[in-house]
């Protein structure tokens, strides 16, 4: 790249009519470009949260160059069309990984728990660790509705009148398996982490390496297949998918377990709570909000005899 890999060029183009995106696209290519991007409108018009694109007559696109283009490239997009318009930016060629681990530090999650990255070291206040390396996967417990789980997680716990050790949790959506985890380090001796995305079970697996937590599984099934029913079942995932995962959820909850359910956006709660929460046997034990989102600890109704 320029400047000994230091940086590299992006031309957005602007008013890129539809017909000939493919046409733009493939002269990039043939112009030494190493990428090509475009901006895509979307929208979800209710709770179901399949994302739709918006259609347009233009589009935007990103393309991507290790050196700045020639004039060739300029003139081609000329001669498909003049409506077509561009501006070059050069810009900083950055390990974005590198850069993002700068940022990550130790910090408390909840209770004497704190995140630690794998590649450092435990400040003294780390009472209990929990180490993590994200990887690609979602859950280093910076977001407010892995924040909200744990809360759920650690305050169940501490007020549980079982024996901790005897408790089964299911952890849909597992992640980075910093949830599950975060059971295993306060005495849960059954856990299972859910994930649907193969590369984050593998970040799962080697976090829970990490932590020496080999009892907790990852199985590669989804939750459709899951016979068993669990005292706890965490599900930190986008409301729509929740909505979609319903009567799994309920299915595998065992008939007087919790369910902790985070990744409601406030702006969705008052649906969600009618389609989810009112059409089901669940009561709220707890809700918290925090930032823009909403989280629910759910237990089911237990019905008394009367004399």
């Amino acid at each position: 790249m320029s400047e000994n890999l230091k940086t590299y060029f992006r031309v957005r183009l602007n008013s890129v009519p539809a017909n000939l995106e493919d046409i733009v696209t493939t002269h990039s290519f043939e112009s030494g470009a190493s990428g090509v991007s475009e901006a895509l409108v979307f929208q979800q018009p209710n709770l179901t949260y399949d994302p739709t694109v918006v259609p347009g007559r233009t589009h935007e696109m990103d393309v991507f160059f290790a050196e700045k283009p020639q004039e060739k490239f300029f003139q081609g997009l000329t001669q498909l069309t003049s409506q077509i318009q561009w501006q070059i930016y050069e810009e900083e060629n950055k390990d974005w990984m590198a850069e993002w681990k700068k940022g990550f530090k130790p910090f408390q999650l909840v209770g004497p728990y704190w995140v630690v990255p794998s590649w450092l070291e435990a400040p003294a206040e780390a009472q209990i660790p929990l180490r993590i390396d994200p990887g690609m996967a979602f859950g280093t417990g910076t977001h407010a509705t892995t924040q909200m789980a744990a809360y759920f997680v650690h305050k169940f716990i501490q007020t549980s009148t079982r024996n901790v050790s005897e408790l089964s949790l299911l952890d849909v959506g597992t992640g980075t398996a910093i949830l599950a985890l975060l059971a295993a380090k306060s005495g849960v001796k059954k856990i299972v982490g859910l994930e649907i995305d193969p590369e984050a079970r593998r970040v799962a697996r080697e976090n829970i390496a990490i932590n020496e937590c080999s009892w907790i599984e990852i199985p590669e099934r989804p939750i459709e297949e899951v016979r068993e029913t669990y005292d706890v079942v965490i599900a930190n995932i986008i409301d729509g998918v929740l909505l979609q995962l319903k009567n799994d959820l309920l299915r595998v909850l065992s008939p007087k377990g919790d369910l902790f359910l985070t990744g409601i956006l406030s702006e969705k709660d008052t649906d969600f709570f009618a389609e989810f929460i009112e059409s089901s046997p669940l009561k709220v034990v707890r809700r918290l909000e925090k930032d823009e989102w909403v989280g629910y600890w759910l237990r089911p109704h237990i019905e008394t005899k009367e004399h």
